[in-house]
């Protein structure tokens, strides 16, 4: 008769310190969970404790009987390849519901450059002609592009120049996420949150770009 016995060892979320300087979650405490879900797939007996002590968690597996092995870790996702796209400021076409204003909860005009992924550059415009503001000034046409999903008008926060704007949206679209799908159902996928701050952590300034890292953090920590 074999016997396995592993323990491992991780602070309490309330003993942890900054988030800046998180205690990770080991390798050795995902091998304890694995391990468990491993004996309980195969109907191996086996006993899981779970202690926290002077803000310490500790896991020990003990199991006995044909002991297996447990399966490895996932590995993280490939971002696919987005074919070339170079798209130009003159494709663009104007619509009366182009974006979504967040600040006002409604559409409003601009042009738009639309990508096959469901995603799609926008430049708000009241005047309907690029390059021309609502009150008859010019403005330059290469600047204050936004990011958005196509099918409801929402951005991703951010306002930027065409080219980083298109490398932004090749960004977001080399993920696993199907773009085409409603708000809804994209909520529920963890990858579109990922690509979100991802976008943000790479073209955001600021608070923003901040923010977008530690989320980032969290779900790294947590997958």
């Amino acid at each position: 008769m074999t016997t396995h016995r592993s323990t491992a060892y991780v602070k309490s979320s309330q003993a942890r310190h900054h988030w800046r300087k998180p205690e990770p979650i080991t390798n050795q405490f995902r091998f304890v969970v694995r391990m468990a879900y491993a004996c309980h797939e195969r109907q191996v007996p086996y006993d899981l404790t779970w202690t926290l002590a002077d803000g310490v968690m500790r896991a020990t597996i003990t199991a006995t009987g044909n002991i297996p092995t447990p399966r490895p870790l996932p590995k993280a996702p490939k971002l696919k390849i987005v074919s070339e796209w170079k798209p130009a400021i003159w494709d663009a076409v104007y619509r009366l519901e182009a974006y979504h204003d967040g600040t006002l909860n409604r559409m409003r005009p601009g042009f738009v450059i639309e990508h096959s992924c469901g995603l799609s550059l926008v430049h708000p415009c009241e005047s309907g002609e690029l390059g021309v503001t609502e009150y008859g000034d010019n403005e330059d046409i290469r600047q204050n592009w936004l990011v958005t999903h196509t099918a409801s008008g929402k951005g991703f926060g951010l306002t930027l120049s065409f080219k980083r704007a298109t490398d932004a949206l090749l960004l977001a679209a080399s993920f696993p996420v199907d773009w085409t799908q409603d708000v809804a159902t994209l909520n529920t996928n963890p990858e579109f949150r990922r690509a979100g701050n991802t976008v943000l952590a790479t073209y955001g300034t600021g608070h923003e770009k901040d923010t977008a890292k530690r989320r980032l953090a969290e779900m790294e920590r947590a997958a």
